[in-house]
């Protein structure tokens, strides 16, 4: 099953910033703050996209079950709001329905 996530903290609780002042470049905290983007053995990321500004995230995972996506982003919930929505896959459904390669 297919999941979107939106994850976003704010200022206060960013990875970079320190008492106001960001303290730490992006590839720093790359070192030790991302390393969730691997996946685990539950849930396979396909796919992340940051809107720094915001301090969001966007995400594609795929699980098996809702309660995998929510452990694997157990680490943001003091940070700030995690949404996490199931989509389907219209290109596989339509492969799967035998449509593909029809107009």
């Amino acid at each position: 099953m297919i999941f979107h996530v939106i994850a976003q903290h704010d200022h206060t609780t960013c990875g970079r910033v320190k008492d106001g002042v960001v303290t730490k470049t992006m590839d720093d905290f790359a070192k030790s703050g991302t390393a969730w983007v691997e996946g685990s053995e539950d849930v396979t990321v396909l796919g992340v996209w940051g809107y720094p500004v915001s301090h969001r995230i966007f995400v594609v995972v795929e699980a098996d079950t809702f309660e995998a996506v929510t452990s694997h982003f157990e680490f943001h919930l003091a940070q700030g709001p995690v949404e996490v929505l199931p989509v389907r896959d219209l290109v596989q459904s339509r492969k799967d329905a035998g449509f593909w390669g029809q107009r």
